[in-house]
């Protein structure tokens, strides 16, 4: 028996929509396609997730750094060289595991002169980073005449391990303010 054309169409056109309908109930080829496209946004998700928690945490340990040599020196009378040093490489080893190319300290005794209260910064030792300048407007109001804090300012430079191309470098820095514990004001040898 002999088709005519019209015949021929509809028949091609019931096995493409057969063909359709059968890829419609077939779901084997939708989960490798998802995957392809789900995979690297979960992947960069992972990433990004790594490099937020290692900042984080960085962070934590600059600002652990900050307070614990703060805490050190407020508690000396007079504050010498080597013990200095001392209080310096514990917050190097607060940073531990992590890189300390880009560490650096400021270690300020400021003192409140005159009636005003006005802090005058009367020693500072600063390794490894510009001083911040803004130290003394930041004291301000935090003692008496004669009394002072001990102010200690901590950077860190992190370089995030997969999303530095996006964020670059992040630099913390944190700063803490600590009155003498047995003194006033500690003094620099």
């Amino acid at each position: 028996m002999l088709l005519s054309r019209k015949d021929n169409i509809s028949i091609f056109s019931i096995s493409i929509i057969d063909v359709i309908e059968g890829w419609k109930k077939d779901s084997r080829g939708n989960v490798v396609t998802e995957a392809a496209f789900i995979f690297p946004i979960l992947l960069a998700m992972l990433m990004g997730a790594i490099d937020i928690g290692t900042g984080l945490l960085i962070n934590k340990k600059v600002l652990s750094a900050a307070h614990m040599t703060a805490d050190l020196v407020a508690r000396e009378e007079s504050l010498s060289n080597a013990e200095l040093d001392n209080y310096v490489e514990a917050a190097r080893l607060a940073l531990v595991p992590y890189s300390l190319d880009s560490f650096g300290i400021d270690v300020a005794g400021i003192r409140f002169v005159d009636a005003s209260a006005d802090p005058e910064i009367k020693w500072r030792d600063t390794i490894d980073m510009t001083p911040p300048s803004d130290i003394e407007a930041k004291a301000d109001g935090l003692g008496k005449e004669n009394e002072g804090v001990v102010v200690v300012t901590v950077e860190y430079t992190f370089t995030p391990q997969f999303s530095s191309v996006i964020t670059g470098p992040i630099k913390m820095q944190e700063t803490a303010f600590v009155k003498g514990r047995v003194t006033s004001f500690v003094n620099r040898e």
